[in-house]
Parts: structure tokens; C-alpha cells; sequence
């Protein structure tokens, strides 16, 4: 029964995960191109006074990529269940409502990991070219809350997406940009350092959270 629902969930995504991933190499090639132009029009003292003294980061292309992601991901693969009561048919299902929906957000928040790894490393790779390998280091550490912000943004979708509640709905959908917003705040580099565990650790709510809607979903009168 397991395998086949996430065949499922395979099904629902192939064609959005195609569409993603071919959107996060472009854009990584597009980062690569715009820092490779820098360097070619500019002396590299003055790129990097730009990027180390001033604090201006040259990959802030990149910094909604994962919410996007994360957006794109739960609506594609909860889009469809929400058309003709089909979520509520799943529920009734011989598996637990909870083990359900758990291995459906397992599916989704799966492929969003393997793009912030693509991510990671294609950002890495590409500073790395250009600058030593502490400033490489340095820009993953400061794009982490870009990609926590992708499970905020998956899981909020999900919740919202879920919801047969108005009125939760907004309160999801409230919460969700709140915490994003929270991800995005920061102007230079690794300013989230002390704080981003505290943060990833407010993040692992979502995961008991999806079950409440799914509850309510099935057992709405």
C-alpha cells in the first residue's frame, strides 16, 4: 500500500519536479554568468571591497529559489487532491490518516531537500571559482535560512492547501509568511548564525501540524 501511494505522489510530481529542476540549474548558471561578468568588467579589489567591506552579497538571485520551490512542490502535489473530495477518499484508506499524510509531506519535503543540496552545492561550486574556499563555505552558511525557508514555505502551502477551515486558513497562511518573512531579514552574511538553530528546531512544528487539518478534513460534519 505504501509503495503505491508514493507512486502516487511520483505521478503528481514528475512533471513539476522537471519544471524545478531545470529552474534551479538556470538559475545557477545564471549566478555563475553574473559573477564571471564581474570579474570581467571590474578589478577583482574592487569586488571584493564590494562583497567583504560593504557586505553586498553577489548571490542574492538565488534567495527566493527555495520558497518557491517549496510553494510550487506542495501545491502541485496537494492541488489535486483537494479537487472533487479526493483527499477525503485517501482518508478512508486502510493506513492510519497520520501515516498518510506523513508519508505524502515525507515525498514532497524529500524533493525539496535534494534541490537545497543541489543548491548548496551548485552555490559553493560557483563561489569557489572565484573567491577562497572560506567565502564558498561563507555563502552556504549564509543562504541555510533561504533554504529552511523551502520547508517553511512547503509546509504552510500544505497547511493552507489542507485546511477545510477558512478561518485556519488565514491563520496558516498568517504564520507561514511570518516566518518566512522572519528568513528573509538579514543583508549581509551569516546573520543567522546563532540564531537559524533555534529557528530550524520552530520549523519541525510543521511536521506535527499537517495531521490537525487532515483531522479536521475527515471528520468535518
Amino acid at each position: 500500500m505504501l509503495r503505491a501511494m508514493f507512486l502516487k505522489e511520483w505521478l503528481k510530481l514528475r512533471w513539476a519536479l522537471l519544471g524545478l529542476l531545470l529552474v534551479h540549474v538556470a538559475m545557477l548558471a545564471y549566478l555563475f554568468l553574473s559573477v564571471r561578468h564581474q570579474f570581467q568588467v571590474e578589478h577583482s579589489e574592487m569586488i571584493w571591497y564590494w562583497s567583504f567591506e560593504l557586505r553586498r552579497l553577489l548571490y542574492d538571485q538565488v534567495m527566493l529559489l527555495p520558497a518557491l520551490t517549496g510553494a510550487v512542490t506542495a501545491v502541485a502535489q496537494f492541488g489535486p487532491e483537494m479537487v472533487g473530495g479526493r483527499f477525503r477518499l485517501s482518508l478512508h484508506l486502510p493506513v492510519r490518516g497520520d501515516l498518510l499524510v506523513w508519508s505524502w509531506v515525507a515525498v514532497g519535503a524529500g524533493v525539496g531537500a535534494v534541490l537545497a543540496v543541489l543548491d548548496a552545492a551548485g552555490l559553493y561550486g560557483i563561489i569557489a571559482l572565484f573567491f577562497p574556499r572560506e567565502a564558498a563555505a561563507s555563502a552556504v552558511l549564509t543562504a541555510l535560512p533561504w533554504l529552511l525557508g523551502g520547508w517553511v514555505a512547503y509546509f504552510g502551502t500544505t497547511l493552507v492547501l489542507l485546511e477545510p477551515a477558512m478561518r485556519q486558513r488565514v491563520v496558516y497562511l498568517m504564520l507561514g509568511l511570518a516566518f518566512l518573512g522572519l528568513l528573509y531579514l538579514q543583508r549581509g552574511y551569516q546573520e543567522y548564525d546563532r540564531i537559524l538553530p533555534a529557528l530550524a528546531a520552530l520549523s519541525l512544528l510543521f511536521v506535527p501540524a499537517v495531521i490537525l487539518p487532515a483531522h479536521r478534513y475527515r471528520h468535518r460534519s
